[in-house]
């Protein structure tokens, strides 16, 4: 079982890894999915190779669609990451099947719109190593793709949501030339817009129709696992730092705790990780949260007042003077013997607060001042007596995450001291059963006292000092009571430690070459056509692996000529491609939807005809109107989505 964390950068990276993260995924300098949290290839093999001490794996999203004059510069950049060290690169784009690469194993992005057996049975097929789930999936789907193929299946358990089907949306691209499927998505989601009718009147006004609260499926991993997930993932590659040290400790704990329910199953990493916070995914931003459609559809997916953090409930305000708040404590603020502590040792200044006025508009403002448990706030309107605030800026919370210590990752080691005859040897075993050894030979001087054989020996054998071990146990055999020097003690503990890290770097080193051989035997086909060498490459040719379509529609992304070939060569008639609507940048829109997307505005109303009462009053067309344009809705109630068009 894995534990999958974003990392913005190098120093994020880190953070998550010293957190719990059995694996990391990061964008490369460029082709990620999120332009704005590129990396360089020597931090990206610095990462890795501080992850491979704890077996961690690094993943580097290569996952926009390509245009034609970038495929060379992919290539060489996917064999560049090879050479780094990298574990495995996520794509979009079909025409890295296409290319000639080194055996790196490939993941397919959630961004291929992977949300059917068939969908996924295919990507196995044409030699994918793993694939990321559409987020939409139910665990009776999950449950059926996972008995249909063997592919690694991975899901996201936590962060924000795209409102639309991912790899489908072309909102940001028409409204503003800022592709999503190019990592430049513009978030139209979050902005406000009016729901009319077809004649312009207004059914709801100013309101975020299209955000959605944040994903959080903490209390289904345990059955997430049962249906077949092997990596669980968090969103987050433009957060920072407090963010993916607080939300991967707390996933951390959860699957541990479930994989201990289940003979079998393990960890996919090494190590032990303790923390100096307790962690509170509330306390982080987050929109309000939903388990979304894992469980089927819920009351409500959206968060209409705001896309801004909500944070965690404070209390209920009882009083307000100008701009000094009373507040009472919400009770998960009480002591263990159930009392309540004053405010001033909850709230400090600097915290961040939050509540809905009586529109539902979500106001913020910042605490100046905690005294005698009155609360003074730069802004205090919209509130009153009864209005429920929240924290969504915990100062001192936020301040212990961005401590270095607050957060540290070590091997358990166990090291064993016996006599030679020429003097004495160390050796060490770490927890995964690498051993590493060091003779010591020197002459043999009996020691005056015991502080200066025996006892010394142990105190210094037990400092691992600034490495990533943590001496568990000491084992010494030896005969006599023999004088050791501190220095030399010292010396040989370090050297040996050098030695065990260095043993753990080429077993990781071992185990990556043994994947990757694997997926080199895999993918090998015989069918091949040219002289590459890529495995991918062949495998793509495969004449087993077909497209199940008859006609390639637009919303397949083909933005260039080896992804043409691609679906060409798994029996797609692209000539045929029907172009009902083109984007600026060239990928076809298929029925001209904007955004297809199962979150549908008549449920969230309460208007849905399948699940709730129908409105016969409620338009048969309704429309989107913002500053951005005017948006036509389509509701399709036999596939249970709703689809977004352009309404000249």
């Amino acid at each position: 079982m894995e534990l999958l964390s974003p990392a913005k950068n190098l120093i994020t990276g880190i953070a998550a890894i010293d957190s719990g993260a059995d694996a990391v995924y990061i964008g490369a300098g460029r082709f990620g999915a999120r332009a704005a949290a590129g990396n360089s290839i020597r931090d990206i093999r610095e990462l890795a190779r501080y992850a491979h001490q704890f077996f961690v794996k690094v993943y580097v999203t290569v996952n926009t669609l390509l245009y034609e004059d970038e495929l060379t510069e992919v290539e060489k950049l996917i064999d560049d990451l090879y050479h780094a060290g990298v574990d495995a690169v996520i794509i979009q784009d079909p025409a890295v099947l296409q290319m000639q690469l080194p055996p790196m194993r490939l993941h397919a992005s959630t961004q291929m719109h992977n949300n059917t057996p068939e969908r996924v049975k295919f990507l196995e097929d044409v030699g994918l190593s793993r694939v990321v789930l559409a987020r939409e999936l139910s665990l009776e789907q999950i449950r059926e793709i996972r008995e249909k193929t063997s592919v690694e299946l991975e899901a996201f358990i936590h962060g924000s949501l795209c409102v639309s089907y991912s790899g489908r949306c072309y909102m940001s691209e028409s409204i503003g030339g800022r592709s999503a499927n190019r990592g430049e998505c513009a978030q139209p989601c979050r902005n406000t817009y009016d729901l009319t009718d077809e004649a312009g009147n207004v059914l709801v006004q100013n309101k975020h129709l299209l955000s959605l609260r944040d994903l959080n499926l903490s209390s289904n991993i345990g059955p997430m696992m049962d249906a077949g997930i092997t990596s669980f993932k968090i969103e987050g590659r433009l957060k920072d730092i407090d963010y993916v040290k607080n939300i991967t400790a707390y996933y951390r704990e959860l699957i541990d705790a479930e994989i201990a329910k289940r003979p079998g199953l393990k960890r996919s990493s090494s190590g032990t990780t303790v923390t100096a916070f307790t962690p509170d995914p509330q306390r982080s931003f987050n929109r309000g949260y939903t388990s979304y459609f894992i469980k089927g559809r819920e009351k409500s997916i959206t968060n209409p007042a705001s896309p801004k953090s909500e944070g965690k409930i404070l209390g209920t305000v009882v009083s307000v003077i100008g701009k000094r708040l009373g507040i009472r404590l919400h009770d998960d603020y009480k002591y263990e013997d159930g009392t309540m502590p004053p405010v001033r040792e909850v709230v400090i200044n600097g915290d961040g607060l939050c509540w809905h006025d009586a529109s539902g508009k979500l106001i913020g403002t910042r605490v100046n001042l905690v005294k005698s448990d009155l609360i003074v706030v730069n802004d205090a309107s919209g509130i009153q007596p009864g209005t429920e605030v929240m924290r969504n800026y915990d100062k001192a919370f936020a301040e212990m995450l961005n401590r270095n210590d607050s957060s540290r990752r070590t091997i358990d080691i166990t090291l064993t001291m016996v006599e030679t005859p020429n003097g004495f040897m160390l050796s060490a075993k770490d927890e995964d059963g690498i051993e590493s050894q060091m003779e010591l030979p020197m002459d043999k001087i009996a020691a005056r006292t015991p502080d200066d054989g025996y006892i010394r020996l142990r105190d210094h054998l037990i400092k691992a000092g600034s490495t990533i071990f943590t001496v568990i146990d000491i084992k010494i055999d030896i005969a006599g009571e023999w004088f050791f020097q501190s220095s030399v003690i010292n010396g040989l503990r370090r050297e040996l430690m050098e030695k065990a890290l260095k043993a753990r770097l080429e077993h990781a080193a071992a185990m990556q070459s043994t994947e990757n051989t694997a997926k080199d035997n895999l993918t090998k086909d015989s069918t091949a056509k040219d002289n590459r060498s890529n495995d991918n490459k062949g495998k793509a040719n495969s004449a087993n692996a077909q497209f199940k379509a008859d006609n390639l529609t637009g919303k397949e992304n083909i933005a260039n000529q080896l992804a043409a070939e691609f679906y060409t060569s798994h029996g797609v008639d692209v000539d045929k491609l029907k172009m009902q609507e083109q984007s600026g940048d060239g990928v076809v829109l298929g029925d001209g939807a904007l955004m297809t997307t199962k979150m549908c505005l008549k449920y969230e109303l309460g208007k849905c005809p399948t699940y709730q009462k129908a409105d016969p009053n409620f338009p048969k067309t309704a429309y989107l109107s913002s500053r951005d344009g005017r948006f036509r809705l389509a509701f399709d109630c036999k596939e249970c989505v709703m689809r977004i068009y352009r309404s000249e």
